[in-house]
C-alpha cells in the first residue's frame, strides 16, 4: 500500500524513540499497529464492495445485452409465425379451389351414365 523501505522505517523509529522516549514507545507501536491493521482493512472491504459494485453492473449490462437478443428472437419468431400463417392461409385457399374445381355438377351425359340409386332404394321399399 505504502511504499516505504527498510531505510525509511529505521528513520522512522529513530526519530519516534527520541521524541517519546522508550516508555512510550512501545505503546505507540501498538495503537499505531492496531491503526494500520483498520486502515487496511477498511481499504479492503472498501475495495472489495467496488469490486462488486463493478461485477453487479457487468452482470446488469449483460443481462440487458441478453434482453435485447431474447426480444429481438422473439420479434423474429413472430414474423415467422405469421409468415407460416401467411403460407398456410394460401395452401389452404389453393387446396380449396382445387377442391372447387374438381368438385363441379355432372353434365347431364355423365348423370345418364352414372347408376341410379334413387330408383334401387324405391324396389326396396316395395318388397318390405
Amino acid at each position: 500500500m505504502f511504499d516505504i523501505g527498510f531505510s525509511e522505517l529505521l528513520l522512522f523509529g529513530i526519530i519516534a524513540l527520541i521524541v517519546l522516549g522508550p516508555e512510550k514507545l512501545p505503546q505507540a507501536a501498538r495503537t499505531a499497529g492496531q491503526w494500520y491493521a483498520k486502515l487496511r482493512r477498511t481499504v479492503s472491504t472498501l475495495q472489495s464492495e467496488i469490486e462488486a459494485e463493478l461485477d453487479l453492473a457487468e452482470t446488469r449490462q449483460q443481462i440487458q445485452s441478453e434482453l435485447v437478443k431474447i426480444r429481438q428472437t422473439e420479434s423474429d419468431m413472430k414474423r415467422e409465425l405469421a409468415e407460416m400463417r401467411g403460407s398456410m392461409q394460401k395452401f389452404e385457399d389453393s387446396q380449396n379451389q382445387s377442391l372447387d374445381t374438381s368438385y363441379q355438377p355432372m353434365s347431364s351425359h355423365q348423370q345418364d351414365h352414372q347408376p341410379n340409386t334413387s330408383s334401387s332404394s324405391s324396389i326396396e321399399k316395395v318388397d318390405e
